[in-house]
């Protein structure tokens, strides 16, 4: 073989090494996995030692609501590992057609209790704060998002208008 063949060879393998370095040192140490069962579109998700359970999905889809009404969406979240873990509630693909966006309000409730308040998002917002679960801890919550009924104001360009978004859960440190 000549050197010229032997330095290219050399070369493909020195590349390949660091391409499966590099892969082996950036797999994720947390892995999802979403499974959809059934009628009531029912998903769970496993990631890392946390498991959400979302009784409808976790896409959130608001139509045909009008002033004055509440939607809710509940879902919760174990910690089936050995340590306590980090967590933010975020939603991600947000679609929010409203034009009078501060009529459109939410209150994210943990256990019965208000964690986190304010105007729905537009873009990919934390609808959390970071929240911490002890292990062995399962905690439920609830999204419920108001479109408030304002009296001296024309409601009526934001009929028919929609909502959505997708949640999901996001480790912090």
């Amino acid at each position: 073989m000549s050197k010229k063949k032997t330095t290219i060879m050399i070369s493909i393998i020195g590349v390949a090494l660091f391409v499966a370095a590099i892969a082996g040192t950036s797999y994720a140490f947390f892995a999802a996995n979403v499974e959809t069962k059934g009628e009531n579109n029912k998903t769970n998700v496993t990631t890392g030692d946390i498991k959400a359970v979302f009784s409808d999905g976790e896409q959130l889809d608001v139509e045909n609501i009008i002033p004055g009404d509440t939607i809710s969406k509940t879902f919760s979240l174990e910690n089936t590992g050995t340590i306590a873990i980090k967590y933010k509630i975020v939603i991600n693909n947000v679609e929010n057609t409203f034009s009078r966006k501060e009529d459109i309000t939410y209150v994210l409730k943990e256990n019965g209790e208000n964690i986190k308040t304010g105007i729905f998002p537009s873009t990919k917002a934390d609808l959390s704060d970071t929240i911490t679960i002890p292990k062995g801890v399962t905690n439920t919550y609830t999204l419920e998002i108001t479109y408030l009924n304002s009296p001296t104001e024309n409601q009526a360009e934001d009929m028919a208008k929609t909502i959505s978004g997708k949640i999901f859960i996001e480790e912090t440190k």
